[in-house]
C-alpha cells in the first residue's frame, strides 16, 4: 500500500506517466526553462511606502557633494522623488556579496587570510560575465536566432553558431565594512561569483575557509543586530529565532573567547532556538564550524520559550526574572527588505502580510523581554521596511512594559553606520478585498458563469408575472433585488495592476498619493474604530501609531532603519531595548493577557504562527532570509493550496483553517509528528565506572578535570562522551530546561568509543580535543613544526619519518589514541593546533582527523610560516 501511493505521488509530481505524444501532451520533449525571471516592480508596494513617507529623509552632503552620514528631512517634492528613485533603483539591483572573518580567529591567521584576500580581489579587475540563465538557456536562444535568420534569408544549410555573448564588467577591490569588525564586501553578486571562471579560485577559497570556520558568508545588514547587541565573552545570550544561524555564529564567536589567559573553556554561552525541527538541525551544522561547547541548540516555539528562575527568586518566592544578559529577537517577517536577493518579493508583496505577522512578532518580543535579566538588553530586528512589523511592535512593547523597558541609542557608537531614525507616526493601509474574495470574483466573472447567470436571470424574469400578490411575489422581488445587487457589486472599477509603473505627479500631494493608494485596492484606516468588524482581528489596536504623549516618551527615533540605497545593502530594522526594572505584577498580567489575546485571535482568524524562514542553507551561499510565507491578495487561481490564505470572511471552513496553520517544514500536523518522532534525547551524567580507566590511561588531572562537564545522550548507548561547558550545565541543564523543550544539540565530542581492542574503551575525539588536552599528563606530546606537519602528511605515517627524539617518545606508547600539539600552543583552545593520532600495533601512526579539519590546520600553519617570514624581512627592510 505504501509503495503504491509513493509511486503514485512520484508520478504525479515528476511528470512520469504522462503521454509521450506531443499531440496529447504539448509539453512533452520541450526543455523547461531553468527559472522564470520576475519583473522588478510592484505598484501596490511602491504606493504603500510612498504614502507611509519613508522617502521623506535624504542623506546630508558637504559642499563638495560627499555624504556626511546623517539624514535631514526633504524640503521639496523633487528631493522626495529623487530619494524614491534611489530607493527603487537600489531595490532592483543585485546584492553584492559580503562576508566576515570570525572574531575568534587567531590574529596571525586573520592577517594571513587578509593577505590571501588581497591576492584574489585586492585590486580593480576586469571580468567577462556570462548572461543570466546559464549556458543551456543561452545556447537555446542562439538556436532560435539561427532559425529566424534561416527563415528570413531562405537558407536551408546549417549556419555557424555565433559565440555566446559575454558582458565585460569591471569590479572594484574588496572593501572593508567599517561598522562591522573584519567584514568585507565585494561588488559582485553571488550568481556572477558562481558563473565566472576568472573568479573560480576566489570562490573556491571562500568555500574552503567557510567550511573550516574561518569565514562566514552573511549579508552586511544581517551582521548589524549582533554588533548592536554587543555581547561579552562572559554573557549568557539567547537567540530566539536562530535558524539558519549566521547571527548565532556571530554571537558565538564572541562568547567563545576566553575571559583571561588561564581560561580553559568559555565562560558564557549562546542558546540558539528555532521553532522548526529541520532548521534547528541546520543550526548544528552552522555552529559546528566554530567548534565551541558554548552553544545550546533547542527546538521550541519562541513565544513560549521557558523562563528559568534565578535561585534568588526561588528562595524569596518571587516571580521569575530572565537569566539572559542579551536576547536577540530576529523575528520572522515579510522580508520586503530582501527584494535584491529574493526577487519573488515583488510578485507576492501584500499589505495584509505585515498585519498577519504583527501578532507573532509582538508575542516573540514579549517573551524576549521576560527572558532578559534586569540590566540586560533585548535587540528586536526584522528584514522588513514595514512600520507595522517594526515601530508598531516596539511601541506596543514599550507601552505594555510601563517603563521597565527603554529604547537605547546605539547609532552614535557605530562608526560609518548610516541608518535613518525610526518612524514616530505611520498610516494603516490594507487591501479592501481579501485573496479569497478576489478569487471568487474572478470565478463569477468568467464567461461561463456570466452566461449561466444571464440564463438564470432570464428564467426568473419569465416567472415573475405568474406569481400572485401574496408573499410569493414579494419573495421573488427580493430574489431579483438580490441578484441585481450581486451584479452591481461585480461591476466595480478595475484595480490597477501591480505591473503598472508608479509615477506620482508630486510626492508632496497627499491627496494624490491617497488616490493612487486607493487605485491599488488599499484602504486607509485612521483609527481602530474605523476598521470593519471582520478585520479587527487582523488589524489590531497595537498596529496604530502612538499618541503625541507616547511619542515623546518612547523615543522611537532611537530605532535604526537601514534602506538599500544608503550603504548598498538590503533593507533592515533594528531596535535595542534595555530592561531597566523588573516587571511588576501589573505588567506581568498585561503581558499574559496580550499573549492570550494574540493566541486566541490567531486561532480564530486563521493566522499562521509558524516560523518559516527562507530555504535551504547550502553553505556556498548566504543564509536565506527569515520570513513567513503568506498569500498575496492579488494571486490568481493558480495559487498553491498549502500557501497561507489571508482572508476576512466571517466563517472559515474547517479544511481552510487546517491548511492555514502550517510551519516552515510543512503543515503543523506533519511538524508535530516529526517532533514526536524525535523523542527525548536529553543529556545525562556519565556513569561513574567509565572515567576511572580513562584517568589512569590519559593521566587526567584530578584537580582540573571535571567529570561533571562530560555527558551522554539518553537516546544513545554511551558511545560518545560530550564535553559541555560548566555554564551550560549549571545554568540550563541543572535547572531542568530539558523537561520544557526539545534539546537538539550541545557540547563537543570529548571521547568516542574505540572500534578496535585497546586498554581503554574510549579514544580522544578530535572535535573536543582542545578542551581535553590541557588536563592530560600522559599520552600528550609537543612537536616542532616539521614533526607536526608530518603528522598530517597522510592517513598512515611511519614512525621513522619523524625526528629521532619525537619518534622515540611515540614508540614507548601502547596501542591507542594520543595527542600531539604544536610547540607553544599547548593550552590555547582558540588556535586549536592539536591533533589526535592512533598508535598502531606496528611502527606507524594514523591521524584521527577529518579532511575539513586538516585543511583548517594547514591554513593555520601557512599563516604562522608567512607571518614568521614577514617578521624576519621587516628588520632588513628598515635598515639603511
Amino acid at each position: 500500500m505504501g509503495r503504491k501511493w509513493r509511486r503514485k505521488n512520484k508520478n504525479k509530481h515528476s511528470g512520469e506517466g504522462k503521454p509521450r505524444d506531443s499531440n496529447k501532451n504539448p509539453d512533452w520533449g520541450k526543455e523547461r526553462d531553468p527559472y522564470s525571471i520576475v519583473e522588478a516592480g510592484n505598484f501596490r508596494m511602491e504606493a504603500f511606502y510612498a504614502y507611509q513617507g519613508i522617502h521623506g529623509f535624504r542623506m546630508s552632503t558637504d559642499p563638495d557633494g560627499n555624504a556626511k552620514g546623517d539624514f535631514v528631512e526633504c524640503s521639496a517634492s523633487g528631493e522626495k522623488e529623487a530619494e524614491r528613485q534611489r530607493w527603487l533603483k537600489a531595490l532592483k539591483s543585485s546584492l553584492p556579496i559580503s562576508f566576515r572573518i570570525g572574531n575568534n580567529v587567531d590574529p596571525d591567521l586573520r592577517k594571513h587570510l587578509i593577505l590571501e584576500l588581497e591576492e584574489f580581489v585586492g585590486k580593480k579587475m576586469k571580468i567577462e560575465v556570462e548572461p543570466k540563465g546559464g549556458k543551456r538557456r543561452q545556447i537555446r536562444e542562439q538556436q532560435y536566432r539561427e532559425q529566424e535568420e534561416q527563415k528570413n534569408e531562405g537558407e536551408s544549410e546549417d549556419m555557424p553558431r555565433p559565440e555566446l555573448e559575454k558582458e565585460v564588467r569591471w569590479i572594484s577591490a574588496a572593501e572593508r565594512i567599517s561598522y562591522i569588525p573584519h567584514a568585507y564586501q565585494v561588488s559582485i553578486d553571488k550568481q556572477t561569483l558562481r558563473r565566472n571562471s576568472a573568479l573560480k579560485p576566489f570562490h573556491d577559497w571562500i568555500k574552503i575557509q567557510t567550511e573550516a570556520g574561518f569565514i562566514t558568508r552573511q549579508e552586511a545588514v544581517s551582521m548589524i543586530p549582533p554588533i548592536v547587541l554587543d555581547p561579552k565573552p562572559n554573557h549568557v545570550v539567547l537567540d530566539m529565532a536562530a535558524a539558519p544561524g549566521s547571527k548565532t555564529s556571530q554571537l558565538l564567536e564572541i562568547v567563545n573567547l576566553p575571559t583571561d589567559k588561564d581560561c580553559h573553556e568559555p565562560k558564557g554561552c549562546v542558546v540558539a532556538n528555532d521553532s522548526d525541527v529541520k532548521r534547528a538541525y541546520m543550526l548544528t551544522h552552522q555552529t559546528r564550524r566554530i567548534n565551541s561547547p558554548a552553544v545550546f541548540i533547542t527546538n521550541c516555539d519562541a513565544r513560549f520559550f521557558p523562563l528559568l528562575r534565578n535561585n534568588d527568586d526561588i528562595k524569596n518566592n518571587e516571580s521569575p526574572e530572565g537569566i539572559f544578559d542579551r536576547v536577540l529577537a530576529d523575528v520572522p517577517c515579510t522580508g520586503d527588505g530582501t527584494a535584491r536577493k529574493n526577487p519573488g518579493i515583488w510578485k507576492s508583496w501584500s499589505a495584509l502580510n505585515g498585519y498577519a505577522l504583527h501578532p507573532l512578532q509582538l508575542a516573540i518580543a514579549l517573551r524576549g523581554a521576560q527572558a532578559t535579566k534586569v540590566g540586560g538588553y533585548l535587540c528586536y530586528s526584522t528584514c522588513s521596511m514595514n512600520p507595522i512589523e517594526n515601530e508598531a511592535v516596539v511601541a506596543e512593547l514599550l507601552r505594555a512594559s510601563e517603563g521597565s523597558l527603554e529604547l537605547v541609542e546605539r547609532k552614535s557608537e557605530l562608526e560609518n553606520l548610516w541608518s535613518r531614525p525610526g518612524m514616530t507616526t505611520w498610516t494603516n493601509l490594507a487591501e479592501s478585498r481579501s485573496a479569497r474574495e478576489i478569487k471568487n470574483k474572478k470565478k463569477k466573472n468568467n464567461p461561463k458563469m456570466i452566461a449561466r447567470r444571464k440564463a438564470w436571470e432570464e428564467k426568473n424574469g419569465e416567472k415573475k408575472p405568474e406569481s400572485t400578490s401574496t408573499g410569493a411575489g414579494e419573495n421573488n422581488e427580493k430574489e431579483i433585488e438580490k441578484v441585481e445587487t450581486v451584479s452591481t457589486e461585480l461591476e466595480e472599477p478595475k484595480i490597477i495592476s501591480n505591473k503598472t509603473v508608479f509615477k506620482p505627479d508630486s510626492m508632496d500631494d497627499k491627496e494624490e498619493l491617497k488616490k493612487l493608494v486607493e487605485s491599488a485596492g488599499m484602504v486607509e484606516y485612521l483609527s481602530h474604530d474605523d476598521v470593519p468588524a471582520l478585520m479587527r482581528k487582523r488589524i489590531r489596536s497595537s498596529c496604530f501609531p502612538p499618541t503625541p504623549e507616547e511619542i515623546s516618551k518612547f523615543n522611537l527615533h532611537y530605532c535604526m532603519r537601514i534602506l538599500p540605497q544608503d550603504m548598498n545593502t538590503g533593507g533592515f530594522f533594528v531596535a535595542l531595548l534595555k530592561k531597566v526594572a523588573p516587571l511588576n505584577a501589573r505588567v506581568r498580567k498585561k503581558f499574559e493577557k496580550l499573549e492570550k489575546d494574540i493566541e486566541t485571535n490567531n486561532t480564530n482568524s486563521g493566522i499562521s504562527t509558524g516560523d518559516e524562514k527562507g530555504g535551504k542553507d547550502d553553505g556556498d551561499s548566504e543564509p536565506k532570509t527569515k520570513k513567513v510565507k503568506v498569500d498575496d491578495p492579488a494571486k490568481d487561481e493558480g495559487a498553491k493550496e498549502d500557501d497561507m490564505i489571508v482572508e476576512t470572511d466571517e466563517k472559515f471552513s474547517e479544511n481552510a483553517t487546517k491548511t492555514i496553520e502550517r510551519g516552515a517544514g510543512g503543515e503543523k500536523d506533519k511538524q508535530r509528528k516529526e517532533e514526536k518522532n524525535i523523542g527525548k534525547d536529553d543529556f545525562l551524567p556519565v556513569p561513574d565506572n567509565i572515567f576511572n580507566p580513562l584517568k589512569e590511561f590519559y593521566g587526567l588531572d584530578d584537580e582540573s578535570f571535571e567529570e561533571s562537564n562530560f555527558m551522554v545522550r539518553s537516546g544513545g548507548d554511551g558511545k560518545i562522551l560530550y564535553f559541555v561547558s560548566k555554564t551550560i550545565r549549571s545554568l540550563l541543564i541543572d535547572r531542568g530546561i530539558q523537561d520544557k523543550l526539545n534539546v537538539i544539540n550541545s557540547g563537543l565530542k570529548g571521547f568516542t568509543r574505540n572500534n578496535k581492542e585497546c586498554v581503554v574503551d574510549y579514544r580522544v575525539a578530535q572535535e573536543g580535543v582542545h578542551f581535553v588536552a590541557p588536563h592530560m599528563k600522559k599520552r600528550k606530546f609537543a612537536a616542532n613544526l616539521k614533526d607536526f606537519e608530518m603528522c598530517l602528511s597522510g592517513p598512515t605515517v611511519q614512525i621513522k619519518e619523524f625526528s629521532d627524539e619525537f619518534a622515540s617518545k611515540i614508540r614507548e606508547l601502547s596501542m591507542g589514541s594520543f595527542v600531539v600539539t604544536l610547540e607553544g600552543y599547548e593550552n590555547d583552545y582558540i588556535k586549536k593546533l592539536i591533533i589526535v593520532l592512533w598508535k598502531t600495533r606496528g611502527d606507524a601512526v594514523n591521524y584521527l582527523v577529518t579532511q575539513t579539519e586538516i585543511d583548517g590546520i594547514r591554513c593555520k600553519l601557512r599563516a604562522i610560516s608567512k607571518i614568521q617570514e614577514l617578521e624576519k624581512e621587516a628588520p632588513s627592510v628598515a635598515e639603511p
